[in-house]
């Protein structure tokens, strides 16, 4: 199957953007409404906590099966009732009278987003030439920046004027626009994915694995490092080795061995799970020090928190743009190492000031606005045809590990600036470690990047 400049391509980038944006603008929207929420169905907040989890724990398990899915049948049909099945959900929730209600109608809304995002990125390299994939991916990032930073703040100020149900009320209109639309101008194309059968027992550890490390992750930042925790850990990262090793025999297992044989893929997907866990990581304990010990204002905070989204959406275009004229060695690199100096302004001063902090988001802003879309347009270039989706929804699910990985280790490393604090401005040895591992892994990224091929998009596929 070959690329095609199809007419109605720059369209079909809106409808994509319209999935991803409500897809990902619903995994943070939901935790401003969540004391609101423990308080109408009289849960504690630790239980509330499952409406958030329950979302992302059915993102992450399904993903790479629903990628195999969408290759093996109609993405086009699997993508575009991804908006019903979203839509479906969301006014469930809004509806929803119970607690339970609540998290199995969370499930069904997660699960049309998986629906979405595993085949994003493979409907923009199925409609976008190399030339302009990186352009395309670029504006996407930008979405995706939106949504993931942009949740809680709007469902702040919604919450000013509406009910928390309103919330998700608003999702019905848009998907159901977006579903037919989708129906509508996304092209038909007879997908080449393999009739095989599909991979249960991988996806069954998979789905074990990220259950228990989310478990862990979301459990350990109100309880710390408990026995009980840690075990949930532990048995998490054995189920991940035993996929890995049940996966390196099986030719059609969800951890596709074509895609990692392939060295573009593989780097990519690493870098991407070492810069998202950097990101995740630093910005958790910038949030508490600012409040903390600098004594800054929740309003103060976001003013400054919002600088990474605002740098990544200005930049992300233009470094998809460059990707398509020059080729993606440069943004990658120099995103990376971007990523690594930025982390200077906290592990090289004691005294840490709001102008310092302010610094380090801009410039890791700068660094993911030329890293992800650019890193993005290279893994999907590179993948093959008959599976574009699971590459997508590999890409995807990779992602939300590193958010994870991140969670755990500020947790690890920071996690009592929660408890503890006032203090007396100076940034903690623990901070210090948090963030120089943060930069080595910016440094590593760096380092890979300088090995991969410095080809030219091709102007025609």
């Amino acid at each position: 199957m070959t690329t095609t400049l199809h007419p109605k391509r720059w369209g079909i980038l809106q409808i994509i953007n319209m999935g991803t944006l409500i897809s990902t603008l619903d995994v943070g929207i939901v935790n401003v409404t969540l004391p609101t929420m423990a308080e109408q169905y009289g849960v504690s907040l630790a239980q509330i906590q499952w409406v958030a989890t329950a979302y992302l724990l059915t993102m992450v398990a399904l993903l790479p099966f629903m990628g195999k899915i969408s290759d093996k049948w109609d993405r086009r049909n699997i993508y575009s009732y991804g908006f019903l099945v979203f839509s479906a959900g969301s006014m469930c929730i809004a509806l929803s009278d119970s607690f339970l209600g609540m998290i199995l109608s969370r499930c069904l809304q997660g699960i049309g987003a998986t629906m979405i995002m595993a085949n994003s990125q493979a409907m923009v390299r199925q409609v976008f030439p190399d030339h302009e994939r990186g352009r395309a991916l670029g504006i996407n990032a930008v979405v995706i920046a939106i949504g993931t930073m942009g949740g809680p703040a709007l469902g702040g100020i919604l919450l000013e004027w509406v009910s928390w149900p309103w919330l998700f009320w608003i999702n019905v209109p848009i998907g159901l626009i977006a579903f037919v639309l989708g129906l509508r101008w996304f092209p038909r194309v007879k997908n080449n994915g393999t009739n095989t059968s599909f991979d249960l027992l991988g996806s069954f550890l998979l789905a074990g694995a990220m259950f228990l490390l989310m478990l862990a992750a979301e459990g350990s930042k109100e309880q710390g490092f408990t026995t009980s925790i840690v075990t949930e850990a532990i048995v998490g990262i054995v189920a991940l080795i035993a996929l890995i090793l049940y996966e390196r025999r099986n030719p059609h297992g969800i951890l596709d061995r074509e895609l990692f044989n392939n060295r573009t893929i593989l780097v990519g997907n690493a870098s991407s799970f070492l810069m998202n866990l950097a990101q995740t990581a630093t910005l958790i304990p910038i949030a508490f020090y600012l409040q903390g010990q600098l004594g800054f204002s929740t309003w103060m905070t976001g003013v400054l928190l919002i600088l990474q989204p605002l740098l990544m959406g200005i930049v992300a275009p233009y470094a998809g743009r460059f990707r398509d004229l020059y080729g993606g060695y440069f943004p990658i690199t120099s995103g990376a190492l971007f990523g690594a100096v930025s982390m200077l302004f906290v592990i090289c001063f004691p005294n840490v000031s709001g102008l310092a902090i302010g610094l380090q988001l801009a410039l890791f802003g700068i660094a993911t606005g030329l890293f992800h879309a650019t890193n993005n347009a290279e893994i999907m270039s590179a993948a093959p045809e008959s599976k574009l989706s699971l590459a997508g929804s590999l890409l995807a699910m990779v992602r939300y590990m590193g958010q994870i990985a991140g969670i755990g280790l500020a947790t690890l490393l920071v996690g009592h600036m929660g408890f503890d604090g006032g203090g007396t401005g100076e940034t903690s040895v623990s901070m210090r470690i948090l963030f120089g591992i943060c930069c080595l892994s910016c440094l590593a990224v760096a380092a890979v990047g300088r090995t991969m091929p410095r080809n030219k998009p091709l102007s025609t596929d």
